[in-house]
C-alpha cells in the first residue's frame, strides 16, 4: 500500500532573482514600448520619437534575451555606429520609414476645435473667418464670413455662413454643412461637405450647394481653414 505523497518543496536557492541589470532592462522596455503606444492617443508626437521609443524597448530586450545582434552596424553619412547603439539607431530608421503616412494629425482635445478659425482661399483673391462654437447641448455650430479681394487693400462681401453645424470625428475630420449667403450673385444657398473635411492640419474638403428650391448646384466650392490665433 503506498504511503502518502509528500509535497514538492522548491528550493529557494534555485529561483533566479532579479539582477539590477534586469530592472534595468525591464524598465527600458517598459517604458520605450509602452511610451511608443501610449503617448500617441494623448499627445501629438512626431514620428520619430515613436520610433526611438518603440526602438529602445526592442533593442534592450533582444540585447537580454537574444544575446544583441551580432555584427550589426550602420552608416549614417560620415557616421558609422556599431554594436548596441547600431541596433538602435536601425531599429529606429526602420520603424520610422513606416509610420509618416500612417500618422494623421489630430486635435489634442475634442475642446481644442472651439474658436475662430482662418477662412482661406486662393492667397490675394479671398479670406475671412469661420467661427466655431458649442451651444448648451455640445454641440458644434458654426457661423463666418469671406471677403473677396478687389485689390490689396480693397475687398467686399463674398459669403456669408449662418446656422452651421459640424461634429467632429476622431478628432481629425469634420462633417460640416451651413446656410450660406452668397453676396456676389445674391442667392441664399445650403453648402453640405461631400465628404469628412481632413485636417492637415488646416480643415479641406468641398462643400456642395443647393439652392432654396432644393435643386443642387453641380458645381462645387472648395473650402480650407486652420485655426486662428489673432491679427
Amino acid at each position: 500500500m503506498a504511503g502518502p505523497i509528500s509535497p514538492v518543496v522548491q528550493d529557494r536557492s534555485t529561483v533566479r532573482k532579479w539582477s539590477l541589470d534586469d530592472l534595468v532592462v525591464a524598465a527600458f522596455a517598459f517604458l520605450g514600448v509602452g511610451g511608443a503606444v501610449f503617448l500617441p492617443i494623448r499627445f501629438h508626437v512626431p514620428p520619430i520619437v515613436i520610433s526611438f521609443l518603440m526602438a529602445t524597448g526592442v533593442a534592450a530586450l533582444a540585447y537580454r534575451y537574444l544575446g544583441g545582434i551580432p555584427g550589426a552596424s550602420i552608416a549614417i553619412g560620415a557616421l558609422k555606429l556599431s554594436g548596441a547603439l547600431a541596433a538602435l539607431v536601425g531599429i529606429a530608421l526602420l520603424i520610422n520609414s513606416y509610420l509618416p503616412g500612417q500618422i494623421q494629425f489630430q486635435l489634442i482635445t475634442d475642446d481644442d476645435i472651439v474658436g475662430p478659425w482662418k477662412w482661406v482661399y486662393a492667397k490675394g483673391t479671398a479670406s475671412g473667418h469661420i467661427y466655431i462654437s458649442k451651444d448648451h447641448n455640445g454641440n458644434l455650430v458654426v457661423d463666418g464670413e469671406q471677403d473677396k479681394y478687389l485689390t490689396e487693400d480693397s475687398h467686399v462681401p463674398l459669403y456669408t455662413l449662418k446656422n452651421g453645424k459640424a461634429k467632429l470625428l476622431n478628432r481629425n475630420s469634420l462633417i460640416l454643412e451651413a446656410d450660406v449667403e452668397d453676396h456676389v450673385n445674391k442667392a441664399h444657398i445650403h453648402w453640405k461637405a461631400d465628404a469628412p473635411l481632413v485636417l492637415l492640419p488646416a480643415f479641406r474638403g468641398t462643400m456642395r450647394a443647393t439652392r432654396e428650391d432644393g435643386s443642387v448646384i453641380t458645381d462645387t466650392w472648395g473650402i480650407m481653414f486652420y485655426k486662428w490665433s489673432g491679427e
